[in-house]
């Protein structure tokens, strides 16, 4: 089995979101992207979001696919400070991250897109890659949506990375709308590789405290009959051993317990299309075994056409 996505060769845009998160938009913004299929990746401020978000919320994020990233402290333009200055904005904002999500974050984007003089230190001392972006409408100026629709349709490419901001309304109507037009033309919509960290599984269960909502992610595989599987992971605190339930349901049908977990907290199980095989979305979530909370979404996927 491979990624759909490997298998199918669509053409690929990367949606990131900065400045965020906004106590009411993002939240918007993450169920709108289910409702594609998409994942995104999202660089919040250090300050922005350690005011507004506790670790179950970040988490939430990062259960449905999308990744974070650092984006300073408080949208500094470092190259108006010193090196040391610009420095410790960068440390206090990943330590931030670590303290909401389990792990450091392993991509930095620059306010303003100036790194100053911290350029050579971004991955020998910090141990980030730099997250730049080809297509920037600058939705910021409130244009017109068939202004900013245009603009990227004249930047296409495979592999394009959209810069937008979770922080404003026009931003979730642009959303809708390039979700929308390049999904029905075939494009999927993936995060930046780059922005998973090398130990993010591990550290988000070694984060997760008993009583919280489990934590995880999903994939979708397609084999070379057609066929489809969901595959993923769920870490619940209060059933460390594994077999931790997981529900699925496609096209807005009734939940169903489609897997449990393994011991090693790893769960996969085939999904079943509509007989004329057109594409459908398959949401998934872990069930929380602990006494109190949710059932956390583990984010929805478009399934490949049979």
């Amino acid at each position: 089995m491979v990624p759909a996505s490997v298998a199918e060769a669509a053409p690929v845009m990367h949606l990131t979101f900065d400045d965020g998160p906004h106590w009411m938009f993002t939240p918007m913004l993450l169920d709108l992207l289910d409702e594609y299929g998409a994942r995104a990746s999202f660089f919040p401020i250090g300050e922005t979001i350690a005011a507004r978000w506790d670790a179950t919320t970040t988490q939430d994020l990062l259960n449905r696919g999308h990744t974070v990233g650092n984006h300073t402290w408080g949208h500094s333009d470092l190259s108006k400070l010193s090196d040391d200055s610009a420095v410790a904005e960068v440390v206090r904002a990943s330590a931030g991250l670590e303290e909401l999500t389990g792990f450091r974050p392993s991509c930095f984007r620059a306010p303003y897109g100036e790194l100053g003089q911290i350029r050579p230190r971004l991955g020998t001392d910090l141990g980030m890659s730099l997250a730049g972006w080809t297509a920037d409408p600058q939705e910021w100026r409130d244009p017109p949506i068939e202004e900013v629709i245009d603009y990227l349709k004249n930047r296409e490419r495979d592999g394009m990375v959209v810069l937008l901001h979770d922080r404003k309304w026009l931003t979730l109507h642009i959303a809708q709308r390039v979700l929308a037009d390049y999904s029905a033309r075939g494009w999927v919509f993936e995060e930046l590789p780059d922005c998973h960290a090398a130990s993010e599984r591990d550290s988000r269960m070694a984060a997760l405290k008993s009583g919280g909502p489990p934590v995880g992610g999903i994939e979708v595989s397609a084999g070379p009959d057609g066929s489809v599987r969901l595959e993923g992971w769920a870490f619940d605190a209060d059933l460390p051993e594994g077999g931790l339930p997981i529900r699925m349901t496609v096209d807005g049908l009734e939940p169903v317990i489609s897997a449990r977990t393994t011991g090693e907290h790893r769960f996969s199980f085939p999904v079943f299309r509509a007989a004329d095989g057109r594409s459908e979305l398959a949401c998934v979530w872990a069930v929380n075994v602990g006494a109190q909370g949710h059932d956390p979404s583990l984010g929805c996927r478009i399934l490949p056409p049979g």
